[in-house]
């Protein structure tokens, strides 16, 4: 909007000046006023161009879906390793960034993120703004979150589902790029046979599943006191 309102201003400047102008020396007007209609066009081809590139940026749809099981606040005992944090902290770490460098793209973005563990609860709708997923992330997510234990995976894919869903016709064209980061350790999961109808479904709404798992494979990681 900027250069639109700069450019008006400078229309009505011009027009003030020749006003002036013509009123001094009248032969001198009508050389000048083609001024106007140049910077008119001018407008037009700006605020034409700026609408076009608003009506076909193609977003990216990000959907996150984060366990916040009990697992997911634990961590190797520090007398074995220490600084790793607990695997929900590893998660963060992961994705903060990620959404840092999403949100300076140019590329227009739409976020959402759940929550799961036995059962899944939105806890952002899409939203453009990835700040808000950002803080979300670092404040919100918690192993106390959700009162349910368990990480059912299968119950986090059926919650992105009618997310997906419910986007406008045009964003649900599997065109469009359409991503579902899945966290989790990777404990208590519900058996792979229980999902499939989730997971056909996003495949048919063209999402991609990334998993990130966060738990430690080469140390044991019990339940902190």
């Amino acid at each position: 909007m900027l250069p639109i309102a700069t450019i008006l201003l400078c229309i009505a400047l011009t027009a003030y000046w020749l006003q002036q102008r013509s009123w001094r020396n009248r032969a001198y007007a009508p050389q000048m006023f083609w001024v106007l209609p140049l910077m008119a066009v001018l407008l037009l081809l700006l605020s034409g161009t700026t609408q076009h590139t608003r009506t076909t940026a193609r977003p990216v749809l990000l959907a996150i879906a984060a366990d916040v099981s009990l697992s997911m606040g634990t961590m190797p005992s520090p007398a074995v390793r220490s600084g790793v944090g607990t695997r929900l902290e590893r998660a963060r770490q992961v994705l903060l960034p990620l959404l840092a460098e999403l949100a300076a793209s140019p590329q227009p973005l739409l976020v959402s993120v759940t929550a799961f563990t036995s059962r899944s609860e939105t806890i952002l709708a899409w939203d453009d703004d990835p700040s808000l997923a950002r803080e979300i992330i670092e404040y919100v997510l918690s192993t106390g979150l959700l009162t349910e234990a368990g990480s059912d995976l299968a119950a986090a894919l059926a919650g992105v589902v009618p997310l997906f869903e419910s986007l406008p016709e045009s964003l649900r064209d599997p065109a469009y790029p359409k991503y579902l980061l899945l966290v989790s350790d990777g404990e208590q999961t519900a058996a792979r046979g229980n999902a499939d109808a989730a997971m056909t479904r996003l495949r048919e709404l063209g999402v991609q599943i990334i998993p990130l798992h966060v738990g430690l494979q080469d140390l044991p990681e019990g339940l902190p006191v």
